[in-house]
């Protein structure tokens, strides 16, 4: 009787709170999928390069998630009790695309090691990530220069 109880009020508390986030559903599922890749990709990296699997890295990769999960929805909440939703949407936006980005590059990184060099996958994978990291670039605002100021822009070419 007493667990039934729980479990509605949990089913409650999760229902409210998907409710209250479905303006940003979108965007948590975009976060989702990008980290889901993002795992998948680097698990199958290592395989390939005979690396065994590690919790220590899968924990690191859940926990950099949940980071942005609660960066995505705090903006949102924050920005939602101040009566600014709609700049707390494009604030959520910017959040998911800049992460995007750069797990997008880590995915296709993952995927040049997975891939023997010269293949057709490997060059398809090899002009992605090369117009992901110079082309894609321009549409972001202030993206270009950050990377120019930081060692994030200095990498070495694709190999």
């Amino acid at each position: 009787m007493m667990a039934e109880q729980v479990k509605n009020v949990i089913v409650s508390i999760v229902l409210a709170l998907v409710a209250y986030l479905q303006p940003i559903g979108g965007e948590i599922l975009s976060l989702f999928l990008i980290f889901f890749l993002n795992f998948l990709f680097g698990y199958i990296s290592a395989m390939v390069n005979g690396e065994d699997f590690s919790l220590k890295k899968a924990l690191t990769c859940i926990s950099q998630a949940a980071v942005f999960f609660v960066l995505a929805t705090a903006v949102f909440a924050f920005g939602r009790l101040k009566g600014q939703e709609t700049g707390a949407l494009q604030c959520v936006s910017f959040i998911t695309y800049v992460v995007l980005y750069f797990y997008g590059t880590n995915i296709l990184r993952n995927l040049l090691k997975t891939f023997k060099e010269g293949t057709t996958p490997w060059m398809c994978v090899s002009f992605l990530y090369y117009v992901l990291r110079l082309k894609f670039v321009e549409h972001i605002p202030w993206l270009r220069d950050y990377l120019n100021k930081t060692d994030a822009g200095n990498e070495d070419d694709i190999k």
